[in-house]
């Protein structure tokens, strides 16, 4: 750190690409942080400490991380640049190699990069100043060990990792042809920005309960970057549900990478059923989310506890293909008939639910005909929302070295299909849902009005809040939906 910032207060930015798992990982490292003494600033202001975590698994790409890496050394080139998760995970020499980086932390590393980051400014030379900023006396820092750890080997990173991987600096992520605004519920581009002022909201809190992911679907990454799967205890969960509880969130949101794989102490007994109803007993959280769930795991039984209102009436089942053929080159583990039953009995149990999707166009070895088979279920099951993709290799995964790759014209008219079909669906949706009075998180004030989202993932622009001197943000108030706005509805608040 520069001589002027060591006599001030230490303070600290984050910054988040991908998935709710990351988002998850960014909160606790804040929470961590703050505990140690260091001050929160935003991203896009000057800080002591930048930590960016990256993603390179899906929908935001190496570039991005970079992106952003090279704007906190911009900001501020004295400050100690610290990088972690996926893309440092899967390419640390190629992160540690660009300007500015001090730390490389891979994602098994997560947990101790706090300590990390004080040992490295307790470094031999820091100041007495500094000493202090990081959080520690100089009696206590003297029994600390001062070492830096610029890179961590490659045999200490995630369990699952394959060292012979090899990865094109310049290679893009796939992203979806259409990004949702509703960033809360989806696996979609997060913006430094968006990602940014979720970790100074106290509307809803991402919770990763599980990680990891024993799966080999033969087009994704994870498993290298994310290793084998393992679970919080529900006992875990609980306490830090009700902190949060206690510190004013009004919604929790379950994440997990394989999420429906959920089984605290590898006990196989216990599911992620078993942890959302001690939630639904134990804790007085308003409102729980869940988010991604493989519908190979999802359980029919589950629905029943959405009758309690708690539970947010939103699900995202990754159908990815209509093509029993396709599903299985990619090494999915259902076919379209079981996934079919999920959504349909879900619409069924749960009026109102709102069902999101992703969905993969040009797979290798598509044919017109299973991309027809694909476009009629998702046609026939009329989702909230679907995430179109076009494929896109991505080098370690065998779907990269499948023979019969799509050209791109075919994949961009496939998707057009979808994209059409979305919007379509997506309005009719929300026009189901107008004349309803219903609850809304209010959760910014944005171009003049107060904006929120109900628990079936639709975006309410709120009129007629009456004035407030403490504002309206993280109030549930109740609204009468009206007509239809951009990708939203108007509403009108009800006393």
């Amino acid at each position: 750190m520069s001589e002027n910032l060591a006599q001030q207060e230490t303070t600290f930015a984050v910054t988040t690409l991908g998935c709710k798992v990351n988002q998850a990982d960014s909160e606790a490292i804040s929470d961590q942080m703050d505990a140690a003494g260091f001050k929160q600033r935003d991203f896009e202001e000057p800080a002591d400490v930048y930590i960016v975590n990256t993603c390179t698994v899906t929908h935001l790409g190496d570039r991005s991380s970079r992106q952003l890496i090279a704007q906190a050394h911009r900001r501020h080139p004295d400050a100690l640049l610290v990088v972690t998760g996926c893309y440092a995970q899967l390419n640390p020499q190629a992160v540690s190699a660009l300007p500015g980086v001090d730390l490389v932390i891979g994602n098994t590393e997560k947990e101790g990069l706090v300590p990390t980051i004080r040992e490295h400014l307790l470094r031999p030379g820091s100041t007495d100043e500094e000493v202090q900023d990081a959080g520690m006396d100089s009696e206590t820092a003297a029994t600390q060990p001062k070492r830096s750890l610029p890179v961590l080997p490659l045999d200490t990173q995630h369990i699952g990792s394959d060292n012979a991987l090899t990865f094109r600096v310049q290679e893009d992520e796939p992203q979806p042809e259409n990004p949702s605004r509703l960033t809360p519920f989806t696996d979609n581009v997060q913006t430094s920005e968006l990602a940014n002022n979720r970790l100074f909201s106290r509307t809803r809190v991402q919770m990763k309960v599980q990680d990891g992911c024993d799966n080999r679907c033969t087009y994704c990454i994870v498993p290298y970057v994310r290793g084998g799967s393992r679970s919080r205890s529900i006992a875990s969960v609980v306490e830090n549900v009700q902190r949060k509880a206690r510190a004013g969130f009004q919604e929790i949101v379950l994440t997990g990478i394989h999420l429906g794989d959920y089984h605290p102490d590898q006990d196989e007994k216990l599911d992620l059923g078993d942890l959302i109803a001690t939630l639904l007993r134990d804790t007085d959280m308003p409102r729980i989310r869940v988010s991604s769930l493989e519908p190979e795991d999802f359980q029919l039984e589950w629905l029943e506890m959405w009758a309690d209102p708690r539970m947010c009436r939103h699900l995202h089942l990754p159908m990815q293909s209509g093509s029993d053929a396709i599903l299985r080159r990619m090494a999915r583990r259902y076919n379209s008939e079981r996934y079919r039953t999920i959504i349909t009995t879900a619409k069924q149990l749960v009026p109102g639910i709102a069902i999101s999707t992703d969905i993969i166009t040009g797979f290798p070895g598509e044919t017109d005909e299973d991309f027809e088979l694909t476009y009629q279920l998702a046609k026939e099951l009329e989702f909230a929302k679907s995430h179109v993709f076009r494929f896109s290799p991505r080098q370690g995964t065998p779907a990269a070295r499948m023979r019969g790759q799509i050209k791109d014209v075919v994949k961009k008219a496939r998707s057009q299909r979808l994209l059409e079909l979305n919007d379509e669906h997506s309005r009719l949706f929300r026009e189901q849902a107008l004349n309803q009075t219903v609850p809304v998180l209010i959760e910014q004030f944005k171009h003049g009005k107060w904006e929120g989202l109900t628990d079936n993932y639709i975006r309410v622009e709120v009129n007629d809040l009456p004035e407030n001197p403490a504002g309206w943000q993280h109030t549930v108030v109740q609204a009468r939906l009206n007509y239809l706005i951009d990708d939203g509805v108007h509403g009108t608040y009800i006393q």
